[in-house]
């Protein structure tokens, strides 16, 4: 009947930077949220504002939160160094959730897009890196760049 089941939302720089294009988002997020429609977030973005219930927890995170039931979150998170995780994509009863690979999703879609002939890889990400994870980003990066002969 097309009505919609989920809305999946994977954030971008507008949706955590502040200002209007902000609050249309959060205005968004709290319509679908209060809606039968199921919410799924996946933030992969170190920088920007983050919601209170997931604010300084992890790296990224992917949320869900089913429709009709209020308050109940599903999390995960994740670091810069883990893959993504495989998260839960509801459906309408009597169908079971579908599970979405997001390591996967996002591999084949870096590839898709060509980032690797447009990315460089030069300098600092906002905000800074842990000591530590410069360190594994060096030697990941390094890795890529002989295997890609670049």
């Amino acid at each position: 009947n097309r009505t919609v089941v989920a809305t999946i939302e994977v954030l971008s720089p507008v949706n955590k930077a502040g200002g209007p294009k902000q609050a249309a988002f959060q205005s968004k997020r709290r319509a679908v949220m209060a809606s039968p429609a199921h919410w799924i977030e996946i933030d992969l973005l170190r920088a920007g504002e983050r919601p209170p219930e997931v604010a300084g927890k992890s790296d990224y995170y992917a949320l869900l939160k089913r429709g009709g039931q209020p308050g109940l979150y599903a999390v995960w998170y994740c670091s810069l160094r883990d893959p993504l995780p495989i998260i839960a994509v509801p459906l309408r009863a009597p169908f079971a959730d579908v599970p979405l690979d997001l390591q996967a999703a996002l591999t084949d879609a870096y590839a898709e897009a060509r980032y690797d002939d447009q990315l460089t890889y030069q300098g600092s990400p906002p905000p800074p890196l842990l000591p530590a994870d410069v360190t594994w980003v060096k030697a990941r990066v390094a890795a890529w760049r002989d295997r890609a002969g670049h």
